[in-house]
């Protein structure tokens, strides 16, 4: 036998049925039929809200016959919803980060938004992939925003919960039931002032088919608007549906005035007091030139009201809508009617007459609501439970004590803004979002096989990158080699060793991928062209990763040395095959440089496995600088003045023509004029001839400019400079 258990809550106004086992079917439908809904989380019906219907099934239903009281209180349930909320949330996230996790799982390392490139996959499995990834992508995306919305559900019940209790809630609460009572009481009521009249039942379905005309009396709120006529004779029954209602909502005004005296708020019902213009004297006084009366509806701005007189019937008879009152200098009322469609003052003729009052300065507007009805808001809490992925639990210990409930990483400031390793971070989820809103691309990328990461780690070492350094990455694709630039120089990251500032560009021939970067460092020069266009420009260091099919990595490093500024380093990796040993290595060798075989497995995951070779290689830096001519003009005279005291010593004739000659030739490089020889007479003075030549040296020549980074017309690059990674670089 099923027993059913029937309950009411005055604080949510819900009626609740308990059953011990499942509903046959004529008694479901009954219940069905009389609004109640089924909630199968709690394992019971409820109905929305109080009606007499409802409690007159759900006290025939219960098995003790009547109606109990609700033990759990709202508060109560509403912690109880939030949990399930809570549980619905953590599922959610659960098969989020589980699509998530499928995501990454095959795009292996794909960046989201970098296109599949079809090239060292085969066309077939990308378009797969493709699919595969939107599909999980948009499942992840739908069960991260599923989770984030019960999240919401469960702080918002129970904040529901808690605002209904509030005392200024519960006191409106009560005013609106006085005023249903109102309401109820006016459906039966007849307006005295509006007589009986003869009408048709026409919204009467059980009316005979006569159409017999039955008096009918106006029923309405008093003093309101509204109301219907009704028939006289169903009267009796309208009160005594309607006296249900009224006795329904009189229970629930003694339960709420008893909950808002516990909290000591009563002084919440007093009526409101009257406002400061309404405590103003109503005057009556003639104004024949109108009045001028601040409009009440942009503060400040004054209009002109023209005054009519009448009579206090003529005033009473318009429409209590068409009249009213207005403030004149703060200090008193005046009577204002529309006439017209224009709004007047009125002076009425048979009244008493008043002298109007003096204006008065306005008084300082005081605070819409009274400070005792204000809620203080909350402060934020500094320690959110998810940020950037970490989920903080502290266990009620504090929050330095707390720890990350997905990778247990204790509290730290560092912790706090790192980002978590084992759970994925609503920026993820957002980044997803936006890749679907273009689609997963299918990019044909022919012989395209990106750097392991380690690879070009390891690459970046070598390099040895330095203060205001311009690096090229000519053969770009998915940026592996950028990103490992960015591991290891980007300001405030872990893996930085280096306070460095430098120009970073790159080349990339595929237009998709070009965008990719663009997009991925919005602070690099990237440029859509085939590099080998790229002339004229140079650069301090180049690491690269070319294409190896039929032998083009020959031609790309090749085309990259000459680009190498003096001094500038040159990392790359190539096939190594036989054109690469006979032609490449050979002169990488000449050049000082050197020639690493990496193991055979390294781009195993880039989907090849092709022998390859990590090689770097310095460009000369520039012929040194000649010795100063003064020093050899020095070391000159000096073995001159030795071999002339050795000489007179020797009792030799002095200076040899020959000797003569390298020490005129050292004077003149020094810039000094020979000293005549009294003896000879082309030296002397008076013996000067016009055309002997002039010597001086040379003027040495202009240094070769550096030609600007041109390219050829087919290729396109922005013609701004970029920097990357911070500050400092030139942009």
């Amino acid at each position: 036998m099923t027993t059913i258990t029937a309950t009411y809550s005055p604080e949510d106004n819900k009626l609740r049925l308990y059953a011990s086992s499942r509903l046959d079917t004529e008694t479901y439908a009954r219940v069905k039929a009389a609004g109640f809904r089924w909630a199968p989380k709690q394992e019971l019906f409820f109905c929305p809200a109080w009606n007499p219907n409802a409690a007159d099934l759900a006290e025939e239903l219960a098995t003790d016959g009547e109606i109990g009281d609700e033990d759990k209180s709202l508060v109560d349930r509403a912690e109880e919803r939030a949990d399930r909320f809570d549980d619905y949330s953590a599922s959610r996230k659960a098969d989020a980060e589980a699509a998530h996790q499928a995501v990454h799982a095959i795009t292996d390392g794909i960046p989201l938004g970098q296109p599949i490139l079809v090239g060292h996959h085969s066309e077939r499995h990308a378009r797969r992939d493709a699919e595969k990834i939107e599909t999980s992508m948009r499942r992840a995306v739908k069960m991260w925003e599923t989770s984030e919305y019960w999240k919401r559900r469960a702080s918002g019940a129970i904040a529901a919960a808690k605002y209904k209790e509030l005392p200024a809630v519960r006191a409106r609460r009560i005013k609106g039931l006085e005023s249903d009572i109102r309401v109820y009481r006016a459906r039966f009521t007849p307006d005295p002032k509006q007589p009986a009249i003869l009408q048709e039942r026409w919204n009467d379905p059980a009316a005979p088919a006569d159409r017999v005309k039955v008096p009918h009396v106006w029923c309405s709120p008093r003093g309101g608007r509204g109301g219907n006529c009704v028939p006289a004779d169903s009267l009796p029954a309208l009160e005594k549906y309607y006296t249900r209602w009224i006795q329904h909502c009189e229970m629930r005004l003694e339960y709420e005035r008893a909950m808002l005296e516990e909290q000591g708020a009563t002084a919440l019902l007093a009526p409101k007091p009257r406002s400061a213009a309404a405590q103003l004297p109503l005057c009556n006084y003639r104004a024949p030139g109108g009045l001028e009366i601040e409009n009440i509806y942009h503060r400040g701005e004054m209009m002109h009201y023209p005054q009519v007189e009448m009579t206090q019937a003529q005033y009473a008879a318009i429409n209590i809508d068409y009249k009213g009152t207005r403030v004149v200098g703060n200090s008193h009322r005046v009577r204002t009617a529309m006439q017209r469609h224009t709004l007047v003052c009125v002076f009425l003729t048979d009244a008493k007459t008043h002298t109007p009052p003096d204006p008065q300065e306005p008084k300082p507007r005081e605070p819409r609501f009274p400070a005792s009805l204000s809620v203080p808001k909350s402060e934020p809490d500094p320690t959110p439970a998810e940020y950037k992925g970490h989920v903080w639990n502290s266990q009620g210990q504090g929050q330095d004590n707390a720890a990350c409930e997905a990778c247990g990483e204790k509290y730290s400031p560092e912790a706090y803004a790192a980002p978590c390793s084992k759970r994925p971070r609503s920026a993820d989820f957002d980044a997803m979002r936006q890749t679907l809103k273009a689609g997963v691309q299918v990019v044909s990328a022919p012989q395209l096989f990106p750097t392991p990461p380690e690879l070009a780690d390891r690459m970046v070492k070598e390099a040895d990158i330095r203060d205001g350094h311009r690096i090229l990455e000519p053969s770009a694709g998915t940026g592996n080699i950028v990103w490992a630039i960015a591991r290891a120089y980007r300001r405030g990251s872990p893996y930085r060793t280096l306070e460095t500032d430098f120009r970073l560009t790159a080349v990339e021939i595929n237009y998709s991928m070009a965008d990719a970067l663009r997009r991925s460092f919005p602070d690099m020069e990237t440029a859509q062209a085939d590099f080998l266009d790229v002339k004229g420009r140079q650069f301090d260091r180049i690491l690269m990763n070319p294409p190896f099919a039929n032998a083009d990595d020959i031609k790309h490093i090749r085309h990259a040395y000459q680009l190498l500024a003096p001094g500038g380093r040159l990392v790359a990796i190539c096939a190594n095959g036989p054109r690469q040993q006979e032609k490449l290595r050979p002169w990488i060798e000449e050049n000082g440089g050197t020639w690493e075989e990496l193991p055979r497995d390294t781009f195993k995951d880039s989907g090849t496995a092709v022998n390859t070779v990590l090689l770097t290689v310095d460009a000369p830096r520039e012929a040194p600088e000649p010795e100063d001519i003064g020093t050899i003009t020095q070391q000159v005279r000096a073995l001159a003045e030795q071999n002339r005291i050795l000489n007179e010593c020797a009792g030799m004739e002095p200076e040899p023509a020959d000797f003569a000659a390298i020490r005129e030739a050292a004077d003149l490089a020094h810039g000094e004029e020979p000293e005549p020889d009294d003896d000879d007479p082309d030296n002397r003075m008076d013996a000067g001839d016009d055309d002997d030549p002039d010597y001086s040296l040379p003027e040495p020549p202009e240094p070769e400019a550096v030609p600007e980074f041109t390219l050829e017309p087919t290729a396109s690059i922005p013609a701004q400079q970029l920097a990357l990674f911070g500050p400092g670089a030139a942009a």
